[in-house]
């Protein structure tokens, strides 16, 4: 054949040749055409040839001529064949080389708010990290993935053409309805099943808090150290982040920076900071509340892990405090279930849940039905209560563990930091320490932490690391701590 686009084809086309073939063909037919390699009006080889040539079936042939006819890239002439559109002329042709290597041209740019976010992404927060001692790894071991299962089947079996069809941006009911006694005995919430909300992952919830409750420059205040996780949700959004920091007592809402600011909301985990491990004291507490309210002030409950205190009953939360219907709780099942479940909640004064069901149904419709059902059948036959406590004694044990061998052979170089509980301990240098490179050595080494100074937002940074337990067996724990051992040596 003379036609030089096919000379073309015969050498390369089939390199990089996905299937099935007849796409293939008519992508690179597609890619000669938008680069102007072939023109306008030119006739394509005959079927039954162009198959003999380039070594296919004439049906691969066929159908991708099918294709470029059904897309407008070409045009059937009866008793003459396939011509390239005349509606293509060069001056309207995106040239396909000049896209490649321009991946903006003609592009709009992303908005300021996904820029934002861009710059404080951290991938590394979603690893899939399984060294000892990521946090936030539970011991997945343990939970009854053989009951979980079966309870799907029979969800699906007994119901699936029902739920297939809840489509309630609430969230399942039975489901709500056992969470909300579950809280009220356990963390002293005061609320009922219309109030609480399902979402994808407590992330999501703190998403649909900044979605309906922050304007662009709205103050909102929040820990330092804290959970950087919520930089993106704040400053993507174009709100003001003012971190505030700690001490043993927790924040104190009273401090001078907060004085001079309109506070839209507090963003606080009362339970236990993230990473300290502090817990709000009662007097904080009330005094935030009084904050609150005189500056008509929001506060969310981050309540990330409190059903794992280990020194005593877990604590009341802030929200059964409160006399004023302000506080939003947000919780998650991720630390007691499996991170990848992806179910949490939120908990919402009730002026506030219609513009947070408008909101959700707007984000996502719903969260998976079928994982709120068997879940809530875990609750109701007792499985969540028993996995909770087998789980707190199991965590008490790994945690004593490792406070143990921390405190025998790593004194001098190390000390760990009070808290009552969580899923992991943090601890600190003895002597200056670059935690980061501290941390970046050590991941090479096959061992996970992660450096303290990296949840700080202000200057006053303390230098150390986390270390979560409650997923790593004895045998882990101590090869790891042995490669810690070796490096503070060197």
């Amino acid at each position: 054949m003379n036609n030089g686009f096919v000379l073309d084809m015969e050498a390369n086309w089939k390199e990089n040749a996905i299937k099935p073939l007849y796409r293939a063909l008519y992508n690179h037919f597609r890619n000669l055409i938008l680069s102007s390699q072939i023109k306008p009006g030119t006739r394509l080889p005959a079927s039954r040839e162009l198959a003999s040539t380039i070594g296919v079936s004439r049906n691969t042939v066929t159908e991708s001529y099918s294709l470029l006819l059904a897309d407008g890239f070409i045009t059937s002439k009866t008793g003459a064949g396939y011509f390239v559109s005349d509606d293509l002329l060069d001056d309207n042709v995106l040239k396909e080389k000049h896209i490649e290597t321009n991946s903006d041209f003609f592009v709009p740019e992303i908005s300021q708010s996904a820029q934002k976010m861009m710059k404080l992404y951290d991938g590394n927060r979603h690893s899939h990290n399984t060294n000892a001692f990521a946090p936030g790894r539970p011991a997945l071991e343990e939970f009854p993935f053989d009951i979980w299962a079966r309870l799907l089947s029979r969800r699906w079996r007994l119901s699936g053409t029902a739920l297939a069809m809840i489509e309630d941006p609430a969230g399942y009911l039975p489901l709500r309805t056992r969470l909300a006694e579950h809280l009220k005995t356990s963390r002293g919430v005061n609320c009922d099943k219309s109030q609480i909300l399902i979402v994808s992952g407590a992330q999501q919830g703190l998403d649909l808090i900044a979605r309906v409750l922050w304007e662009k420059g709205d103050d909102i205040v929040i820990d330092d150290p804290g959970f950087p996780g919520i930089n993106g949700v704040i400053e993507g959004l174009g709100a003001r982040l003012h971190p505030v920091s700690i001490d043993d007592e927790g924040m104190n809402a009273q401090a001078t920076v907060i004085n001079s600011l309109n506070v839209k909301t507090f963003l606080v985990t009362p339970s236990r900071n993230y990473p300290l491990g502090v817990t709000m004291s009662l007097a904080r507490r009330l005094a935030l509340l009084k904050v609150a309210r005189e500056k008509k002030a929001w506060i969310v409950e981050d309540d990330y892990d409190s059903d794992f205190r280990f020194d005593g009953r877990p604590l009341s939360s802030l929200q059964g405090l409160d006399p004023d219907g302000r506080v939003i709780y947000v919780g998650s099942f991720s630390r007691i279930i499996f991170p990848t479940l992806r179910l949490g909640f939120v908990v919402l004064p009730k002026p506030l849940i219609a513009p947070f069901l408008a909101a959700k149904s707007y984000i996502d419709g719903h969260t998976s039905v079928i994982h709120q059902a068997a879940l809530a059948d875990f609750f109701e036959e007792g499985y969540y209560a028993s996995h909770l406590r087998r789980m707190r004694k199991l965590y008490m044990m790994r945690r004593q563990y490792l406070l143990d061998a921390l405190e025998k052979d790593f004194k001098k170089e190390l000390r760990v930091l009070p808290s009552d509980g969580g899923l992991h301990i943090c601890v600190a240098f003895n002597a200056p320490c670059n935690d980061v490179e501290f941390a970046t050595n050590l991941e090479a080494e096959g061992v996970t932490v992660r450096p303290l100074s990296k949840f700080y937002r202000n200057t006053n940074q303390q230098s150390g690391f986390l270390m979560g337990f409650a997923g790593y067996r004895e045998k882990e724990v101590c090869s790891a701590l042995g490669k810690i051992k070796k490096m503070l040596s060197v």
